[in-house]
């Protein structure tokens, strides 16, 4: 597929276009009701690579975004579009992020974009244990983004929650002149210097005495128990048959490209959970606006349309793997079975699996809900291997 780059404003514009005011979705506005300069729709470029709670995407070294500053995301998206960030010929996701951050109209729309991804609300990374010299190493770092890495406005981003991957991958870009150089802000400026010189053990050590600052995990909101293992094992079932049908697996795929059809085949389009890198998002084609039956004149829609995080596959699992991985905090976002059932309930991009002019799961969205609730209320029984 030839590579494609097209900024978040251009392809909202391209897609809208080909939308008529008749959309039937009912998890969608009407076409006529859409602004193409909403943060809501602008944000559906970002979610490919941020994830549709802003948490971040490891696989694709991607950051998590969801909670940050506002003011220091809307200066990150200044500093994409102005050339200060992105221009190292070497950085291919930031070169993307560039092209994504020219393509937004106005400052207007950056700070309102910047505002709703600061008010987002991705799941806490789990605390890691302390390492020793760790506290030395940051010390420095606690000038500009705190003692406790939550960082201090108008300097330094928080860092608490961030990936710990991700943050030892930036330290090195900027020791290693990828980010801070001459055309680059004042403060990345200054990252530079202060990374000059660290060795790769000391940024383990910083990156490790970080991810030790974090509290621990906020309790997890379970019903009280008040079923038997035998009715939640039936619901489970129903979950596992609704997981792997077509309409939720083609998503949540084993390897890295998001299947089609009732077959279950690879994109036609060759697209992997890395075409963001190359500049082609979901949202190249896949509008925000269903269309009639959601299959004409476009692929089927939604403002998040997006492939699954790496760590959240459906296909081969087997039921004990899967009821396993649903129910893990590690994976499914923190969340416990209360936040799992309102999780099914509300997220319209799993509903368009109803909604799309495709064979739908073999029971209805409600009835999903309810085996949920049913499951959760059972204590999440999990059947044997």
């Amino acid at each position: 597929m030839p590579r494609l780059l097209l900024p978040a404003s251009a392809a909202v514009a391209l897609l809208l276009a080909f939308a008529p005011s008749h959309a039937k979705n009912p998890q969608a506005e009407d076409a006529e009701g859409v602004d193409p300069l909403s943060p809501s729709i602008q944000y559906g470029v970002c979610v490919s690579c941020h994830g549709a709670h802003g948490e971040g995407r490891p696989e694709l070294a991607s950051p998590r975004i969801g909670d940050l500053d506002a003011t220091y995301v809307e200066g990150q998206l200044k500093a994409y579009r102005d050339g200060q960030r992105g221009v190292h010929p070497d950085e291919r996701g930031a070169a993307v992020m560039a092209q994504v951050a020219r393509g937004l109209p106005s400052n207007e729309v950056i700070s309102e974009l910047a505002a709703y991804i600061a008010d987002m609300n991705p799941q806490h990374e789990s605390a890691g244990e302390p390492v020793e010299g760790g506290e030395e190493a940051y010390a420095t770092c606690g000038g500009c983004h705190g003692a406790d890495a939550a960082g201090v406005p108008g300097l330094g981003p928080g860092l608490l929650f961030q990936q710990s991957d991700y943050l030892a991958l930036q330290l090195r870009k900027y020791r290693d002149g990828y980010r801070g150089g001459p055309s680059a802000a004042p403060l990345a400026q200054t990252m530079a210097g202060f990374t000059a010189g660290l060795d790769d053990a000391t940024i383990d050590r910083i990156v490790a005495h970080i991810a030790s600052l974090r509290p621990e995990r906020p309790p997890l909101n379970n019903p009280e128990v008040t079923l038997t293992t035998r009715e939640g094992l039936k619901a489970f079932e129903d979950i596992y048959t609704v997981s792997t049908h077509p309409r939720c697996m083609n998503c949540h795929p084993e390897g890295d490209a998001p299947l089609q059809t009732d077959d279950s085949v690879p994109h036609t389009l060759g697209i992997t959970r890395f075409s963001p890198l190359g500049g082609v998002h979901c949202r190249t084609c896949h509008s925000a606006v269903g269309v009639d039956d959601g299959l004409a004149p476009l692929p089927p829609a939604d403002p998040i349309w997006s492939i699954a995080p790496k760590r959240m596959v459906f296909q081969n699992r087997t039921p004990a793997q899967l009821c396993n991985q649903l129910k893990d905090p590690e994976v499914n976002g923190g969340r416990g079975f209360t936040e799992l059932a309102k999780h099914v309930e509300e997220d319209h991009l799993l509903i368009t699996s109803w909604h799309s002019g495709r064979t739908p799961p073999p029971i209805s969205h409600e009835e999903l809900v309810k085996r949920y609730q049913t499951w959760g209320a059972a204590g999440g029984p999990c059947p044997e291997e």
